[in-house]
Parts: structure tokens; sequence; C-alpha cells
């Protein structure tokens, strides 16, 4: 059986007891949508302009300002390269990395899994994921293979965003079950910002929602990824690229701190032919909030006199 295709050749895979929805877009390798199917709940971030044809639009020179035009949410994959554009052993490296830019080929799929595919050329990696709806949510398992007989440095970011539903006031983060500091602004009060945190080998953090009822857990290897990247974004951009529409929260398992300068590509190293592989998930729970139960005077306890 195959996935089906979804808006613009996404694939569409969904848990085999169809308790999730995914969707996956070739470009980028991006999981563009997770779905809660029984309560009908988008767990990631979805903007407006991500059905948008872009193959005639005239793009701008540096590759930081392209990618906010286009980013639209989801979760991406950051390889060889997290972070403004830079130059390093003459070659440029666009913001966020090659591999999220390129559209990836498709190996293999059925109705719950896909597997795609690119070989990048900023640097001589291969890379292979496959992304997979489960029962808690959806999980990808991502292989890094040198194909040169040269050692390779690169960077590793994960990026997956979380949308409104579990971006609004009351949220909680926490990593390893210790709370994080974080911002989750009342009524249209703006608020956005970023934090880099080391996971001290603990390699799950929580976004928690408890007035919409939803949990997610983000789980990745803390060995590979010993740092977390906090974003927020709560309508504080006024102008480019947000215009203050935009109401987002990314826990990003990380490699190394963010956009780190006068340094090597990455702190990852893989010699000529070797393999480097690596599993992340999102877990969900997502209860409809049930109505407040009436009150009825007449059996409510009197205060003893």
């Amino acid at each position: 059986m195959t996935a089906a295709a979804g808006t613009g050749g996404r694939l569409r895979l969904r848990s085999p007891g169809g308790e999730h929805a995914v969707e996956v877009d070739p470009t980028g390798a991006r999981v563009a949508s997770l779905e809660h199917t029984p309560t009908g709940t988008e767990l990631l971030l979805r903007l407006p302009w991500e059905d948008e044809d872009w193959s005639g639009a005239y793009p701008s020179s540096s590759s930081n300002e392209e990618w906010h035009r286009r980013y639209a949410g989801g979760w991406h994959t950051l390889v060889p390269h997290a972070g403004d554009a830079r130059t390093v052993d003459g070659v440029e490296h666009p913001f966020h990395g090659e591999a999220a830019w390129r559209r990836w080929r498709v190996v293999d799929r059925d109705a719950c899994s896909c597997t795609l595919e690119v070989v990048l050329r900023t640097v001589p990696l291969t890379l292979r994921r496959t992304v997979r709806a489960t029962p808690a949510g959806v999980e990808a398992v991502q292989q890094v293979v040198n194909h040169s007989p040269r050692t390779v440095a690169f960077t590793w970011t994960e990026h997956p965003t979380f949308g409104g539903a579990l971006a609004g006031p009351g949220s909680t983060v926490s990593l390893g079950g210790e709370p994080v500091e974080a911002a989750f602004p009342l009524g249209s009060e703006p608020a956005g910002g970023f934090r880099s945190l080391r996971t001290r080998g603990r390699g799950d953090a929580e976004l928690r929602n408890d007035a919409a009822g939803i949990v997610v857990v983000v789980r990745w290897d803390p060995d590979l990824f010993p740092y977390l990247h906090l974003w927020q974004e709560h309508r504080a951009t006024a102008g480019f690229p947000w215009y203050g529409t935009v109401d987002a929260v990314a826990l990003e398992p990380a490699c190394r701190p963010y956009d780190v300068e006068g340094e090597a590509l990455g702190p990852l190293v893989l010699a000529g032919g070797e393999t480097m592989t690596a599993r992340f998930e999102i877990a969900a729970t997502v209860r409809r909030p049930g109505p407040t139960p009436p009150t009825h005077p007449h059996h409510e306890a009197k205060e003893p006199r």
C-alpha cells in the first residue's frame, strides 16, 4: 500500500490505528503536518503561504531573507549547518544548511512511513531519512553517510516548531522534567525570544498547554545533541516576515550552540565511508477539555458554624 499524495506533492501518512496523520514535504524532507485525528488538532506550526507556488518567485540575494520569506513552519532537519549563512573553507552555506533547501528523492513509502534521500553538494554527505506516523505521534530516523574518503565535520540541528494550539497562555516548557523559563503572553501582548540550553544528559523536552488539553514530548539522543534551542515568536515581529500574525514555539535538539563563529563547520565528525544515525520522536497527548460541571447550590457543603 502506498502513501497518498498531499497538497503540493506532500506525502500523507497515517499511524496504524489512525491516531495521527502526518504530511511530509519532499522539499527539505520537512514534516509539514502532525494532526491528532480524533480531535482534528494540528500540532505543528503551519503558515498561510506554505501552499503558494514559489517557482516563479524572484529570489532574494540573501539566503537569510529568502528562508524567512518562504518559511512555512513544520519540522526541518538542518544539515550541515544551522544559523546565519556563512562561508567555510571557501564553500558558501545558506541559512540553516543545504538539506533544508533541497528537494529530496522519495526512495520508499507505505501507508505509515516514507523514506527520502538527498546527496549534498556543500559537503560530501548523503542523508537518508525515514519518517513514520506512530500511535504516539511521529518519529524520524536519519542516517548521515560520508560518501567520500575525506573526514567531514558538520552541524546537525532538528527544528520542530509547534503552532497556536501549544503556544497559548498557560503553556509551559520543561527539559528532562525540570521547568524551563519561557514567556507565553496573555491576550494580545507580544513576546518573543531565543535560548540555547545545555541538556546535561537529558534527551526529552515537554511542551504542555493544560487549558487546551495538549502535551507534546520531543525525544532525542543527548549524547549527539547536547543542546536544546528554544525559539518563541508570539506576534512580536510587527514587520517582515511575520507581520504580527505568528504564534510559535520551537524545541530544537542541536549538536552545538546556535551560530558559533570562528570554528569548523560543526562539531560532529565522520571519517570517510562512515555512517551516523539518530532517532527523534514527537509524542502527543490530546484530550478535549471537558465542560465545567454546573454548580448546584443545594449540593454545596456548608461551612461549620
